[in-house]
């Protein structure tokens, strides 16, 4: 689609009372997105399901919609290097356009050819999540990255974090689908990841630029996540989580989900067992989606197993996680006197080291002390 068609297709979508559901009722109805904006005010009032009353409200208000801020955002989206998907052209995601709401558009940083895999898995869970949560989504991440599987996930603290980086330490592609505007980095503690994300997979939302992080944005980002994947995997949950929401679309969306078990009586597991009980496929490893899929496992001798050390990954500057790391050039120190000298809590600590942990940066030695890691 052109600049002008986009330009067009923006100033839709941005119609008040156009929502996905009545779009993708045009698009049906109409063929495509280009018959659609090419579409007279006479042929709108034959769509079927939409009233006729309703049909002249939105023309004129979709000739109300200025088109100053609709220009300036899509140069903007261009300028950084992003890319508009519009529903009903050949490139927008196949497995998206399946479910009931698909957004109209899509706003795209990274190749976006990474949404539009047959075999992209979702991995969720808790943004609070436990050491050994963090650790099997970032393994799974990994394993499923030496398949050739795209991981998606939300960019999240936690398991979301967990599992982008363990497709990455594979050289995997992954997909973070945001509830904010592509130009909002949102968590902060996580502008490295945006950046190797965007080298090395895409990340993907349907908010438009400027869109601040908003409690209801999340559940309404959630549909992307399982709706681009053939299955979703939820590694931890409580019994009222985001995670669980996603679960619920995945199944409404026609998705396998898997569930991750853990002891009776966790709070953090509670949703997880919750699902197993409903039916939910219980997962031990990335065998077990191969299995459920019938999709063959490549042969461990064609995988290449980079071997990346600290150094070949850096610390962004500037942060807590660079003082933990200047600190421990000095050689191995015990935790409690890393946290004292970095002046951060036991907690605050226990997370930065975990995430360095997981991207290969930090070795846990005995006696809780940490040490670089060598190749």
């Amino acid at each position: 689609m052109d600049h002008p068609a986009l330009l067009e297709w923006l100033r839709l979508i941005r119609t008040p009372g156009l929502g996905p559901v009545r779009i993708n009722r045009l698009l049906r109805h109409f063929g495509g997105a280009q018959a659609l904006l090419e579409a007279s005010d006479h042929a709108w009032e034959g769509v079927p399901g939409i009233q006729a009353p309703f049909v002249q409200k939105i023309l004129r208000l979709r000739r109300e919609v200025p088109s100053l801020p609709i220009r300036q955002e899509l140069d903007r989206l261009q300028e950084m290097g992003g890319r508009l998907l519009v529903l009903g052209d050949e490139d927008y995601p196949a497995l998206l356009r399946e479910i009931e709401d698909p957004p109209p558009a899509l706003f795209v940083l990274g190749d976006p050819r990474h949404l539009c895999q047959d075999n992209n898995l979702a991995i969720v869970g808790a943004r609070q999540a436990t050491p050994g949560g963090c650790w099997f989504a970032h393994q799974l991440a990994r394993d499923l990255a030496r398949q050739g599987l795209v991981t998606v996930s939300g960019l999240a603290e936690g398991i979301d974090t967990a599992a982008h980086w363990g497709s990455l330490a594979e050289q995997g592609g992954t997909v973070a689908v945001l509830a904010t505007g592509l130009d909002i980095l949102y968590p902060s503690r996580n502008a490295q990841l945006r950046q190797r994300v965007i080298a090395q997979g895409a990340l993907v939302t349907e908010a438009p630029l400027g869109t601040q992080p908003a409690a209801y944005l999340f559940p309404i980002r959630n549909r992307i996540i399982s709706g681009l994947c053939r299955g979703v995997v939820v590694v931890e949950a409580a019994q009222r989580s985001g995670s669980l929401v996603t679960a619920r679309l995945a199944l409404e969306q026609g998705r396998e989900v898997f569930a991750v078990p853990a002891a009776a009586g966790d709070p953090r597991y509670q949703g997880s067992n919750h699902l197993l009980r409903q039916g939910a496929i219980l997962l031990e490893s990335a065998e077990d989606i191969l299995r459920t899929f019938s999709w063959d496992a490549r042969p461990p001798s064609t995988l290449a197993r980079p071997q990346a050390t600290g150094m070949e990954r850096p610390v962004a500057v500037g942060t807590e996680a660079a003082a933990v790391h200047a600190l421990l050039k000095r050689g191995p120190i015990q935790g409690d006197e890393l946290a004292r000298c970095c002046h951060l809590t036991v907690a605050a600590l226990s997370r930065i080291l975990l995430q360095l942990e997981l991207v290969g940066v930090v070795q846990r030695l005995p006696g809780n002390q940490f040490t670089l890691r060598r190749s």
